[in-house]
């Protein structure tokens, strides 16, 4: 009886794997390329001063409550550094001081950042 031989599969199979394997590198690849142009594009924002305004109007709120939040860390600090007075407690006191700085640099927060615009 005659044998026929074969090639062996698993030489087959490592050209195919790799064939495979070149194959995917070039999709990748394409799709890099392809990701990269299309984020990279500049794009015209044509609702820029509506986005702007939104933001603004955001940025207002959040320093009013933060200048709000101010007034009450500033009050609580002076009604804690007169009853630490009155009571001669001397780290009371520092705390109290800290508390109302703390007050009035969050009540001048927005002077500060336009400061430094």
């Amino acid at each position: 009886m005659a044998v026929l031989k074969l090639p062996e599969r698993n030489k087959m199979n490592q050209l195919t794997n790799h064939e495979g394997q070149i194959a995917r590198r070039r999709r990748n690849a394409v799709w890099l390329v392809l990701f990269t142009v299309l984020v990279m594009t500049p794009m015209t924002a044509f609702a820029a001063s509506q986005v702007q305004a939104k933001i603004n109007n955001l940025y207002q709120i959040v320093t009013t409550i933060i200048t709000a939040a101010g007034a009450i860390v500033l009050a609580w600090g002076v009604f804690e550094f007169a009853s630490a007075y009155q009571s001669r407690d001397t780290a009371q006191q520092t705390d109290s001081l800290k508390k109302v700085v703390a007050g009035i640099l969050m009540c001048l927060a927005t002077t500060i950042i336009n400061l430094l615009k």
